[in-house]
């Protein structure tokens, strides 16, 4: 989207963008613009109105527009929705800082769908699939859902 690109150059911070590629060495500096979270989580919301376009745009060029897609998932209000969406997208993780940062709200409404999920998705060869897995595990089943199992 021309239009959501325009808008992270308008709020891009250079040292920002030096400060996070020291952070995420596999990733290539240039594909890196530099707008810190917050204005991204605005910028996701702002965007929200046209997802089904944005999500069909993968893969994304930018770190910024993984971040926006994960902060859109984060949106979606259908559970179904969002894990279908999240498997589309997670293949396409490529950093630690945008598999940790996307924690749907949702995933609270149905934590027996969401375990069923975590199986699949802690098998999965792909690195930032499996961290999800684990992420989503600490914060769903650490407490009084906490399992030997897991």
């Amino acid at each position: 989207m021309k239009d959501l690109l325009i808008d992270l150059e308008l709020n891009k911070d250079l040292k920002y963008r030096d400060f996070n590629a020291r952070l995420m060495p596999n990733i290539n500096k240039d594909l890196i613009i530099g707008v810190r979270i917050p204005i991204l989580r605005r910028i996701s919301k702002k965007y929200f109105t046209v997802k089904k376009e944005f999500f069909n745009e993968l893969p994304h060029k930018y770190f910024e527009e993984n971040m926006i897609h994960a902060f859109m998932i984060e949106q979606v209000k259908d559970f179904n929705e969002c894990i279908n969406l999240l498997n589309d997208f997670l293949p396409y993780i490529d950093n630690w800082q945008t598999c940790d940062c996307l924690s749907p709200k949702i995933f609270k409404q149905d934590l027996n769908q969401l375990l069923s999920n975590i199986k699949i998705w802690i098998n999965d060869k792909h690195i930032y699939t499996r961290r999800f897995a684990i992420l989503m595990l600490q914060k769903y089943f650490l407490d009084k859902l906490f399992n030997q199992e897991y």
